[in-house]
């Protein structure tokens, strides 16, 4: 690439503007993983504080907990394990747990979680890993994408790409579960524009969160999340970051498609209770 760029001196402007458009292109399309949102990495300790006030891990847990006991599953990938409140939950009962994620911040908030949870538990629970393109040397009963992770694959190659990751991670009629926002409702009634403002507490720490949203369509089902991150400090929000992502989401159709095509057999969907943005489980199974 650097005898291309220094070959441009001899090329006609119109030339080097489609230069520099092929190759921006080529480094968003290879290297997404540059534009993840700044709450995974920058503000990953806010984030594990925030969402614990959104999220109840506790009942999460038991409905993971219901389908795994339901087809007798004990060793599980978790894809978009975050800052590992709910490998905790597996570890500290029993399975046999391994966690993915793809920012390191994240991972090593997650294994200081475990670490006080867990008393005397082994190390290597987590990894970095693309959910687009992984492997591991052993094969899991279950692999369960959770958080809504699938939302950030915004292209179908990318999501065939990750379900066929996960195929080969899975043991014969491997289980897959994961949750997934709804379409449907979503821009049914989405707006052009979209502001909301959420205000939560962690402990002594007060949070809050200024958000816009917009429909894209891009890549299917999908719009733009712009969000400004406050902490309180003297009774007064102090800015602490940014954050933007573009999220999608699916209509069950389009899922149970996309299933059929990496040799899943969708078992179920299952409604699921959240604070925001309608969604549900997907469960479904690896055939051969």
């Amino acid at each position: 690439m650097n005898d291309e760029i220094c070959s441009m001196k001899k090329r006609p402007l119109s030339k080097k503007i489609v230069f520099f458009i092929h190759h921006i292109s080529y480094i968003i399309f290879h290297h997404s993983y540059i534009l993840m949102p700044k709450l995974y990495t920058q503000l990953a300790s806010v984030y594990d504080e925030i969402y614990q006030t959104l999220f109840d891990y506790d009942k999460e847990y038991a409905v993971y907990q219901g389908f795994l006991s339901k087809y007798k599953a004990q060793s599980i990938l978790e894809i978009g394990c975050g800052t590992g409140h709910l490998a905790k939950r597996f570890i500290a009962n029993g399975y046999n747990y391994k966690g993915l994620d793809l920012n390191q911040e994240m991972l090593d908030i997650a294994a200081q979680n475990v670490s006080k949870k867990v008393k005397n538990t082994e190390g290597g629970h987590f990894q970095k890993a693309d959910m687009r393109n992984f492997q591991l040397p052993h094969t899991f009963d279950a692999a369960l994408i959770t958080g809504r992770t699938i939302s950030y694959l915004l292209t179908n190659s990318d999501i065939l790409s990750c379900l066929q990751s996960i195929k080969r991670c899975l043991k014969h009629n491997g289980l897959l579960i994961f949750d997934a926002i709804d379409a449907v409702p979503l821009f049914n009634a989405f707006e052009k524009v979209e502001k909301t403002t959420l205000e939560t507490t962690y402990k002594q720490n007060h949070y809050k969160r200024n958000s816009i949203c917009k429909p894209n369509l891009s890549t299917g089902w999908t719009w733009d999340w712009s969000s400004v991150y406050f902490q309180k400090q003297n009774n007064t929000y102090i800015e602490i970051g940014q954050d933007f992502a573009t999220l999608r989401a699916f209509t069950k159709d389009e899922m149970t498609l996309l299933l059929t095509m990496t040799g899943f057999a969708l078992c179920s969907i299952v409604d699921k209770e959240t604070y925001t943005w309608q969604d549900a489980f997907y469960v479904a199974q690896s055939i051969d």
